[in-house]
C-alpha cells in the first residue's frame, strides 16, 4: 500500500495552523460555442478517465504539491524516509519493501535492458517477497544514484507514467465511474485517496474508504455529489489520524492537509478544476495554470 510523503515539509510548517483558501478563475464560452465546445470536451474526458487533459494534468500537479511540495513531478526523487519501506522514490513513491518500485524497474528493463536500475531486481524481488524495509543488500546509496541517473532518461519517466496510469489513476477512474461521480474535483481526490491509501482490500485502502462514506451518507447520486464528497473528506481525513496499518500512523497524521486543500478548493466552487489554480497545502502557496 502507498504511503504518503511529508518529509520534505519543515516541522514549523508541519506544525502551523493551516487556514489559507484556494481561489480559482475560468473563461467563460458563448452561448453560440458552448454546444460544439461541450461536444470536444465530452471526447476528451472520455479517453482521459472522465478528466480533460488539463483536468488531469492539474491533478497531477496538486499530488506532486502533497507529495514533494513542487508541482514539477519528482521523477528523480529517491530517500529512505525511515518508516519502515525502505527507498521511496519517483513521481508516486515507488517503495522497496512491496514491489512498487520492483514493478517500475521491471517494466523499465522490459523496454531498456542496459539500464543503471536492472541490477538491483534480484535484490528488489527479496525485498518484495519478504515487505523488508531493508536497504543494505541494495546497497541503498548506490540504489538512490541510480534512480537519480535512470530519471534523466524519457524513457524511465514514461515508464513511471504508465505504471500510475496503470496502478492508480486507472483505478481510481474505474471506482468514480462505478460510484457515477461527475466533477473532476471528486475524481481528482479519488486518485490522490488512491496514490496515498492504495486500492487494496485493507481497511485504510480507497474502497474500503468508499464503502464507509457511502455507508454514512449513501451514494452521490442518492446524497448529491458535493455532499458525498465532503463525506468522503471526512472519512478520509478520520483514516489518516487513526489508520489501521500503525506503521504509517506518524507520517499519514502529519498528511491531513492534502485532503483539507481539496476540501478548500470546493469551498470555492471550482469542482471543474479550473486554472489558473491557485492553493495553499501544508503553509505553502501554489499556482497552477
Amino acid at each position: 500500500m502507498r504511503v504518503s510523503r511529508t518529509r520534505r515539509l519543515a516541522a514549523a510548517t508541519a506544525a502551523a495552523a493551516l487556514v489559507a483558501g484556494a481561489a480559482w478563475a475560468a473563461t467563460s464560452a458563448s452561448a453560440s460555442t458552448a454546444p460544439a465546445r461541450a461536444t470536444a470536451a465530452a471526447v476528451q474526458r472520455a479517453s482521459a478517465g472522465g478528466l480533460t487533459p488539463d483536468q488531469h494534468r492539474r491533478a497531477d500537479q496538486l499530488i506532486s504539491i502533497f507529495e514533494n511540495s513542487t508541482t514539477e513531478l519528482q521523477y528523480g526523487y529517491a530517500e529512505n524516509i525511515n518508516d519502515g519501506r525502505g527507498v521511496t522514490a519517483g513521481r508516486a513513491g515507488f517503495t522497496t519493501n512491496d514491489g512498487d518500485a520492483l514493478k517500475v524497474v521491471r517494466a523499465y528493463t522490459a523496454v531498456s535492458p542496459d539500464n543503471p536500475l536492472a541490477r538491483f531486481i534480484p535484490e528488489l524481488e527479496r525485498l518484495a517477497a519478504a515487505g523488508s524495509g531493508d536497504t543494505s543488500g541494495l546497497p541503498e546509496s548506490d540504489y538512490v544514484a541510480a534512480w537519480k541517473q535512470a530519471a534523466q532518461d524519457a524513457t524511465f519517466r514514461q515508464v513511471q507514467d504508465d505504471q500510475v496510469d496503470q496502478r492508480y489513476f486507472t483505478p481510481a477512474m474505474n471506482q468514480a465511474d462505478q460510484l457515477g461521480l461527475t466533477t473532476a474535483l471528486a475524481r481528482a481526490e479519488l486518485y490522490d485517496a488512491s496514490i496515498q491509501h492504495g486500492n487494496g482490500s485493507e481497511y485504510d485502502a480507497l474502497p474500503a474508504l468508499i464503502g464507509r462514506t457511502n455507508a454514512k451518507v449513501g451514494s452521490p447520486s442518492g446524497a448529491g455529489e458535493s455532499a458525498w464528497l465532503n463525506a468522503f473528506f471526512d472519512v478520509r481525513v478520520d483514516d489518516l489520524t487513526n489508520p489501521a496499518n500503525s506503521s504509517t500512523a506518524d507520517e499519514w497524521r502529519k498528511s491531513v492537509d492534502r485532503v483539507e486543500c481539496l476540501r478548500r478548493i470546493a469551498a470555492t466552487g471550482n469542482y471543474n478544476l479550473d486554472g489558473p489554480l491557485s492553493v495553499t497545502a501544508f503553509g505553502s502557496g501554489y499556482t497552477i495554470d
